[in-house]
């Protein structure tokens, strides 16, 4: 029942309103003729494909997260910057404060980008993500607080503002991943706050969305909170038989590889550590086989 009540909630975040014309939902999507050429990513964990050192956030068996699941319908690859690609995301990333690990932040992944090369209007996708870290950070400086509420909702306000830079400097088709509902997660639920993290997650979600509105012409809406916890509230139906516990043994799913596992069937499993998800989940986002995730809004809006 409290899966239930969120997705509405979240359902309602994303489509209420003017904001449909960022998460394009319901009957008025226009398929257009966008064929990109390169697809950029700043962000978090959420995105990250190995930007330091290789590793990525879930178990790493080399298969594809889900902007790389995302690209491949486009025959295009997402390639670590690291590497020489165009993926500046990188784990542990907040919205603008600097991270005690030393990940840039993404308003200075954005930085770095821009100083780089030139975005095309025409030929390239850019996926902006944000705001896992940031409230995790938050909840463990002040817990469940006005205080933390307030430093939540200021770092959906800043994503936002970083989406409106991307689009002043050029960008067309940037998509914007909001946070999945961190209340679900193993950490979310072992903080005792369930509900209440969850709506730290709605927080700055709405606070993203409701600064981006104008920018619909250019922007969409990809809503994880809203497609995760599908997976959460009924795995069986995404071949998941457990949506609850980690699957990882390692501290962080960054050192997690197919030999670090409780189970052999880790994709049978929902998340792969704290708040974290499998190979599987992160593909369900990013692929042609469920509605209402990244790939079938992108492609009936683009």
């Amino acid at each position: 029942m409290k899966a239930s009540w969120f997705r509405r909630a979240t359902q309602a975040v994303a489509c209420a309103g003017a904001l449909t014309l960022l998460a394009a939902c319901g009957s008025g999507s226009v398929v257009s003729d966008l064929e990109p050429k390169r697809f950029i990513t700043v962000g978090d964990s959420f995105m990250d494909v190995g930007q330091a050192g290789g590793t990525r956030y879930t178990v790493n068996d080399g298969t594809n997260n889900w902007v790389q699941e995302l690209a491949s319908h486009y025959s295009q690859p997402v390639t670590a910057a690291s590497a020489g690609g165009f993926a500046y995301a990188q784990g542990h990333a907040r919205v603008a404060a600097a991270d005690p690990a030393g990940a840039p932040s993404v308003t200075a992944q954005i930085d770095t980008l821009l100083a780089s090369t030139t975005l095309n209007a025409t030929d390239d996708v850019v996926i902006v993500n944000g705001g896992m870290h940031d409230i995790v950070a938050a909840y463990n400086a002040t817990g469940i607080s006005e205080a933390t509420t307030k430093t939540v909702r200021d770092a959906g306000k800043a994503l936002a503002e970083q989406v409106r830079r991307l689009v002043n400097a050029g960008g067309k088709h940037v998509a914007v991943a909001g946070v999945p509902l961190l209340g679900n997660s193993p950490w979310g639920r072992g903080t005792g706050h369930e509900d209440a993290v969850n709506t730290l997650s709605i927080d700055f979600n709405t606070a993203l969305l409701t600064n981006i509105v104008d920018l619909g012409t250019n922007v969409l809406y990809l809503d994880s909170a809203f497609f995760f916890d599908l997976m959460y509230d009924k795995p069986q139906n995404y071949q998941f038989d457990n949506g609850k516990e980690p699957v990882c043994t390692t501290p962080d799913a960054s050192t997690c590889t197919p030999a670090t596992v409780v189970s052999p069937d880790y994709n049978r499993w929902l998340f792969a550590d704290g708040v974290h998800f499998t190979p599987r989940a992160l593909q369900h986002f990013g692929s042609d086989r469920y509605g209402e995730n990244a790939y079938q809004r992108f492609k009936n809006r683009w």
